[in-house]
């Protein structure tokens, strides 16, 4: 009876799809190509069926998720391993949502992986085992001010990094963990410049770092690690950025990746005898994460994306005078962050090709890779590489802290919390933030990082039904994009962001379709987070750095209808924080006083005139660069936050005070980095982002085969 009822299913199927005038849901596309699968045993048709699938009914995530899912299963029947590994990567990358698939798609990859690795060489699996069961690895520092945005020494002695206390280049003895810093700028609030990237020379004298000016503007420069002879070696008005990436092998150049105005990324070396750079390679404006040099000079790696829209990255090998270049590392999944190890036989990288992040490696001869990637240490987590020790252990940061988006109810009326911070985010723990509440109260959107590159095309627009918990998600074709709002009626989300020409702007995104559209590109001059819709849905109000003089703030007023532009201020202070209040009259405002010392929040009428100040911080009374200035509902009073200002202390306050003036009061609610706050319709909920921020740094030892180190050449360049 079962075989009887099976044929008649198929007679059935086949003969509704004989009607080819007849349109054909998802779903029962579905149920013919599981009959061809199973019944027919029509493996290659059930394969088309399932790509029509995948392909016409991508927005069905649970559909699309079970149809790519079973198309990995058939490639795996017939023997097409390299297929099957891209049609589970498929699901595990586009459809994480359905857990369910997901889970099973990761363990076909990590099952594959093992049984290709098992059955190409079993010698090198038992070597591989050996060598796990030496690796070890253990932390050497963790705590408020850890920072592993620098490089390691070559003896294994020294850490170069940021003093985050005050911004300051430092370097940290790793065996007695103390920290001698070797600028001394001063405080953060006597100066706003910093250090930033570092690394150390081959011969431990030197350190080569990214200082940042007020303006933002920034130049490469070298002390001596005692902290004696510092000095700038390379600055150019045309480089917006430049970080030196690592040192020659003999010293006397330096490898580092620019960013020009025209937003193009180059990789080239910078001579240390008279800091002139020579660019070997020119690339779009989504550089590289991490670019290494070979212990012999001769080549570099380099990570880049493989489509200018997508967040997946290949590994690159170019020759270090940038004539000839081969793709090392190519694979549907993100491969990135690669770095040499110090025999010059290997190249390490992070890769999330068996849906978790792992440390691979693969081995490399006369510029050409050997073989296939080997596993070294599974799902290790979303790492930082700092470099590797000569001995052959391996530094690397982890980001531990769990930042995401709540939401609490406040009576503004006498400070006090009515309910607890509550999670609103239930997947991707830690990537969210962001949070708008639509107009009617009813959703919340908010912006979810699903790539390993912050501000990459990997960012996707989330779209919350706060009632059911339903969510829809929708891709972006744009970096770097933020929240700001959404428009009266309900229909779009107000994001700023740039396209995948790196042309920033303020965008109107369809929050059904996903599809930006442009209401303010910005050019050249980058747009002050967050821009404001007016009520009546004519008019967007936004701050804008001056392109000649980052110091000058301009507010606009620009219509929607016809594009006219107004500035209705101008100030030479920092401005932030923009808010309109409910009637539409009047914005609130964030900036510096003139003491640069303390931070001031005035208002101001929404078609132009003079601020008034409602609020003076005190002196060394820190507001956080991203605080929000909110109105109440009522427009009595405005909301702002303070606090975080030290590395040890990241409690931030939620305070009140009255729009006409008087001591401000401080609420109840207070969390961790609390920020980027919006208020409900009710006037009573906060959406908000907050969480700890733990930076740890890690090293991985006893993983590499013991073979003795190259006696090194000088670099060609």
């Amino acid at each position: 009876m079962k075989r009887i009822l099976t044929l008649a299913t198929v007679v059935l199927l086949l003969a509704l799809g004989a009607g080819t005038a007849l349109a054909q849901s998802g779903y029962d596309l579905f149920q013919k190509a599981l009959v061809k699968e199973r019944a027919v045993g029509d493996v290659e048709e059930a394969l088309r069926l399932y790509q029509r699938i995948v392909k016409e009914f991508a927005g069905n995530h649970a559909l699309a998720a079970k149809a790519q899912l079973r198309m990995g299963l058939l490639y795996d029947r017939l023997g097409r391993k390299a297929d099957a590994q891209r049609a589970y990567q498929a699901v595990v990358s586009q459809y994480a949502d359905q857990t369910s698939e997901a889970q099973q798609a990761r363990a076909k990859i990590a099952a594959n992986a093992n049984g290709a690795a098992k059955s190409k060489a079993n010698s090198a699996a038992s070597a591989r085992d050996k060598l796990a069961k030496n690796m070890a690895v253990r932390q050497v520092w963790a705590g408020p001010t850890t920072d592993y945005l620098g490089g390691v020494s070559p003896d294994g002695k020294y850490l170069s990094h940021v003093d985050w206390e005050t911004g300051d280049l430092a370097v940290r003895e790793l065996a007695t963990e103390k920290k001698r810093r070797l600028t001394n700028k001063g405080t953060w609030f006597e100066s706003s410049e910093f250090a930033l990237f570092s690394t150390i020379s081959p011969d431990s004298k030197q350190v080569a770092y990214v200082w940042f000016h007020k303006d933002l503007t920034c130049d490469l420069r070298l002390i001596d690690l005692d902290g004696s002879n510092p000095r700038v070696l390379y600055r150019d008005d045309e480089i917006d950025y430049v970080q030196p990436d690592a040192w020659s092998p003999d010293g006397k150049y330096l490898l580092a990746h620019f960013f020009r105005k025209d937003s193009t990324s180059l990789i080239g070396w910078v001579s240390l005898a008279d800091g002139s750079a020579r660019f070997v390679k020119t690339l779009g404006a989504r550089g590289p994460t991490k670019i290494s040099i070979s212990p012999d000079g001769r080549y570099i790696v380099y990570d880049y994306p493989t489509q200018p829209d997508l967040p997946e990255r290949d590994i690159f090998l170019l020759t270090a005078d940038g004539k000839r270049e081969i793709p090392l590392v190519k694979h549907p999944a993100n491969d990135m962050e690669p770095v040499w190890t110090p025999d010059g036989r290997s190249v390490l990288f992070a890769s999330d090709r068996t849906g978790v992040w792992g440390e691979w490696i693969i081995k490399v001869a006369d510029g050409k890779p050997l073989g296939q990637p080997e596993l070294i240490k599974p799902d290790i987590g979303r790492i930082s590489p700092i470099g590797f020790a000569r001995d052959g252990s391996f530094y690397y940061g982890l980001g531990a802290g769990l930042e995401d988006i709540y939401t609490a109810e406040v009576d503004f009326a006498t400070g006090k919390l009515l309910s607890p911070p509550a999670p609103v985010a239930h997947h991707f723990i830690g990537s969210n933030s962001g949070a708008v509440w639509s107009p009617d109260g009813k959703r919340l959107a908010y912006t979810s990082q699903r790539s390993a590159v912050p501000g990459d095309f990997g960012k996707i627009l989330v779209i919350r039904a706060m009632d059911t918990g339903k969510e829809r998600e929708l891709s972006i074709s744009m970096r770097n994009f933020r929240t700001a709002g959404w428009s009266p009626d309900g229909r779009a989300v107000l994001v700023t962001g740039e396209d995948k020409d790196s042309r920033q702007g303020i965008y109107s995104v369809d929050a059904q379709t996903g599809d930006a559209t442009v209401l303010v590109p910005s050019g050249s001059s980058p747009v002050v987070p967050y821009p404001v819709w007016s009520s009546d849905f004519n008019l967007i109000y936004y701050l804008i750095s001056d392109a000649a003089d980052r110091k000058v703030t301009h507010l606009f007023a620009r219509e929607l209808n016809g594009g006219k532009e107004k500035e209705i201020y101008r100030t030479v202070k920092p401005v932030s924080g923009l808010s309109l209040s409910p009637d539409g009259k009047w914005l609130a405002l964030r900036w510096k006083g003139e003491s640069n010392k303390a931070t001031a929040i005035k208002v101001m009428p929404a078609e132009g005139g003079e601020p008034r100040e409602v609020f003076r911080s005190q002196e060394n009374e820190n507001l956080p660069g991203n605080s929000t200035i909110l109105w109440t509902q009522d427009a009595r009073y405005l909301l702002y936050t303070t606090g975080g200002g030290k590395p040890e202390d990241q409690k931030v306050n939620l305070w009140r005070v009255a729009v006409e003036g008087g001591l401000p009061k401080k609420t109840e609610l207070a969390m961790d980095n609390l920020k980027s706050l919006r208020l409900h319709p009710d006037g009573r909920h906060l959406a908000f982002t907050a969480g700890d921020r733990k930076l740890e740094v890690w090293v991985m030892e006893n993983f590499l085969p013991a073979t003795p180190t190259k006696k090194t050449t000088a670099s060609r360049r």
